[in-house]
């Protein structure tokens, strides 16, 4: 379990990428290092050299060529010895005139020094290299891994010979071998330290994670009020309990509307079935009743149970437009006459209550959409307006377009619906106004406070809005706005 957990597999990333930035650390410091060491050495070697040179020139300019020069090559050579470098100086035909004393000068005694004698000297290879290249070539002899080989030509008394400086690697070599051990020890150091570090590093990082998700499996819909704990970090692991605590909110503000939705609905569909009980009960269990009686009843029971089909319709309806089921049969029509065809429809009902229903239209408006799903947004929208209207009081509608936006407005003088009631209005099941009569029903709503939830649903399928703009003492105003290309619309409405 421990081998598939994120702490792991990021403490393994963590040590790869340190394995691997240690590695090439490594290796350019070690190159670095074997280039320097390797450097020094040859310099060292190319000084002695042209030191010896100048050192024969010298002498043999203040002789005057009064001896010969292969006398004074040993005269010189014996002054340069030296615990690990041999010299000797050879002629064109790579024959060596002179070298440098065996049994050099012991500078420490612990340390075995260099010999070489003539017959293993590179005279060749040295002439060689000074002739084609840097003079510089690398030889093997016994005993010894690497040996670095110098030669240089100059002229004493017109004739020509090499000075050649042989130098042993292995001091150099031992340097280089005591670095490689110490980062072939300390890169493994290093990654033990670093995997331990980071897994105790990542397990601390990603506790809160282990806290957020212990607390999370206690989480049910049952105690949806519980909540992660919010750190005081402003990290990614805050900003992932404030994520969760939002769809925590969610849920709790779904489920609580669902738990309403269906309280709500029981109890909407309770009263029509009582009635319906009530009344089939008493005619069946009353003998010899008067036809008249039973008339009423009848009446009683088919006007509940259209009631009862209004309300199922509607939830159907609902039920669709929420599982996205709910699909608009587009066509073009003139908005503002499916407007006023509307508005007519409703002045008898107007006149009963003895209000002017006006209308303000302006021609030619026309959209796409679902004309017969927008007209029952109207008709709702004229029918709370009558409905709560008051006797004597003006219902106008008004139909207009703004920046491709057509608007139909709806305001009527009457009660007001307060500032609590304007933000829940649109909720289901919802009537602002509480002592409402099941009886106040029409043949376009069910009266159990779904009809502005069931037209606000209709209005943004088609990408528009339906808010409430205005309710001031003794009068309420409904806008519907819908895009005239189905652009969705902002739902903020304009005053």
């Amino acid at each position: 379990m421990i081998f598939t957990s994120i702490r792991f597999r990021l403490t393994v990333w963590y040590a790869a990428a340190l394995a691997l930035a240690l590695a090439v650390f490594g290796g350019i410091f070690y190159f670095a290092i074997d280039r320097t060491v390797r450097g020094l050495a040859d310099d060292s070697i190319e000084d002695s050299a042209n030191a010896l040179i100048t050192t024969i020139q010298s002498k043999t300019r203040l002789q005057g060529g009064a001896r010969p020069a292969k006398d004074v090559f040993p005269e010189v050579l014996e002054d340069f010895r030296f615990q690990f470098i041999v010299f000797a100086v050879v002629d064109e035909s790579a024959n060596v005139v002179s070298i440098s004393p065996q049994g050099q000068r012991i500078e420490d005694p612990s340390v075995t020094p260099f010999d070489m004698d003539r017959e293993h000297f590179p005279a060749n290879q040295a002439i060689e290299a000074a002739s084609e290249g840097s003079g510089f070539l690398t030889i093997q002899v016994p005993g010894e891994p690497e040996v670095r080989v110098f030669g240089k030509s100059f002229e004493v008394l017109k004739k020509k010979y090499y000075a050649v400086a042989v130098r042993p690697l292995r001091t150099q070599l031992e340097l280089l071998s005591y670095l490689r051990l110490m980062i072939a020890a300390a890169v493994p150091f290093a990654l033990l330290l670093a995997f331990g570090g980071g897994f105790y590093l990542a397990g601390r990082s990603l506790r809160p994670v282990g806290e957020m998700a212990e607390k999370a499996s206690e989480i049910s819909s049952s105690n949806l009020a519980e909540r992660l704990p919010r750190r005081s970090e402003d990290d990614e692991l805050s900003n992932l309990a404030n994520a969760f605590n939002g769809v925590l909110d969610r849920l709790e503000e779904a489920f609580g509307q669902q738990k309403r939705f269906m309280a709500d609905a029981s109890h909407e569909l309770r009263t029509p079935l009582s009635i319906i009980r009530g009344e089939s009960d008493v005619s069946l269990q009353v003998p010899d009743r008067d036809p008249e009686e039973y008339r009423e009843s009848l009446e009683i029971i088919g006007q509940e149970a259209r009631r009862l089909s209004r309300i199922v319709d509607d939830l159907f309806i609902l039920a669709r437009a929420d599982s996205g089921a709910l699909k608009l049969e587009e066509n073009k029509f003139f908005l503002d006459e499916a407007a006023s065809e509307c508005a007519r429809s409703f002045r008898t009902l107007a006149e009963r209550k003895n209000a002017r229903l006006e209308i303000e239209a302006k021609q030619g408006l026309q959209i796409v959409g679902d004309e017969s799903l927008v007209r029952r947004v109207i008709a709702n929208l004229l029918d709370n307006a009558v409905k709560y209207s008051e006797p004597g009081s003006r219902i106008l509608l008004e139909c207009s377009e703004s920046d491709g936006i057509c608007q139909v407005d709806v305001s009527n003088t009457g009660s007001e619906i307060t500032g609590e009631d304007s933000e829940k209005v649109f909720e289901r099941f919802y009537r602002a106004d509480k002592v409402r009569s099941h009886n106040e029903t029409d043949s376009r709503g069910s009266g159990a406070g779904l009809g502005l939830s069931i037209a606000r649903s209709i209005a943004e399928l088609h990408g528009g809005a339906l808010d409430l703009v205005a309710s001031a003492p003794r009068s309420t105003h409904f806008r519907l706005a819908l895009p005239k290309n189905h652009a969705k619309i902002d739902r903020r409405p304009n005053n």
